[in-house]
């Protein structure tokens, strides 16, 4: 049975009521910096002008998080992109390890998908590996949702996007042996095994444009029933199955356990033509 407007009113409120009293009248994150190699002043500048925009688009996209994020940035000089790698770290903080070509410019740095991809991972719990296909496919959902609303890609750039990377990921897929009649979830420990990651994580990616779609449809977004996951309950530390039953609870039908439902147990890459 789906929430009333008025049902859902209120725990929008009861959910700003609980971040004032536990956080005070700011709940945005601190962000704590460290320079694991030499930068200049100039770049270290740069480099936090890149992620505090960044942690300032998905808050105002989303709701601000609930915790300090570290931020640490390594020196990879010469690359030919502004952040060849980076990380998340979950044990005992919330943060991101960022390897990175100073000698590019904000612009570039800001046209580089990373970091809205990798602040997105701090959204949800560490989920384990056996479920990297969740996290990656959420992260890679989100990081063009984030760059949209920050106004870096038009809305129908983001949607090209999500359909090239998509179809190539089918593509792959199909023409895997290993893996191609098998249901995505099962599948995706052994593409990640071989290192078949675009593949996994846009394959993952479907399970969230299913669930938004969906929520849309009934007058809800992925993005609101996030608000209200970091208000309530994004510290708790849920394992897979408790963070599914919570999302599940906040939308007010099983919308999230349904199309896990659909990953597990449908042959093959997930269906997606419906859903772009």
């Amino acid at each position: 049975m789906k929430f009333t407007v008025y049902s859902r009113l209120a725990r929008l409120c009861y959910g700003a009521i609980f971040i004032l009293l536990i956080f005070g009248q700011s709940a945005n994150a601190e962000i704590i910096w460290s320079w694991e190699d030499q930068f200049s002043n100039g770049e270290k500048r740069k480099l936090r002008q890149w992620v505090a925009r960044t942690v300032s688009g998905i808050e105002q996209h989303v709701t601000a998080y609930p915790f300090d994020i570290h931020v640490s940035f390594y020196r990879r000089d010469q690359q030919r992109e502004p952040v060849p790698w980076a990380n998340t770290r979950r044990h005992g903080i919330q943060g991101i390890d960022f390897h990175v070509d100073p000698a590019f410019s904000l612009e570039d740095f800001l046209d580089d998908w990373t970091a809205p991809h990798e602040l997105s991972h701090l959204l949800i719990p560490y989920l384990g590996r056996e479920h990297a296909w969740f996290a990656e496919g959420f992260a890679s959902y989100m990081q063009y949702q984030v760059m949209a609303s920050m106004k870096l890609i038009s809305p129908e750039e983001m949607q090209q996007r999500y359909q090239s990377r998509i179809e190539r990921a089918s593509q792959v897929y199909q023409r895997s042996g290993f893996v191609s009649g098998e249901p995505f979830a099962r599948a995706a420990p052994r593409l990640r095994k071989a290192r078949q990651y675009p593949t996994m994580y846009w394959g993952g990616a479907v399970y969230f444009l299913a669930v938004d779609r969906e929520l849309q449809s009934n007058g809800e977004s992925l993005q609101a029933i996030l608000r209200e996951y970091l208000a309530c309950c994004r510290t708790k530390g849920h394992d897979m199955e408790g963070l599914i039953t919570e999302l599940d609870r906040i939308a007010g039908e099983a919308v999230f356990s349904r199309a896990m439902d659909v990953m597990k147990n449908r042959a093959g890459f997930p269906r997606f033509d419906h859903l772009l």
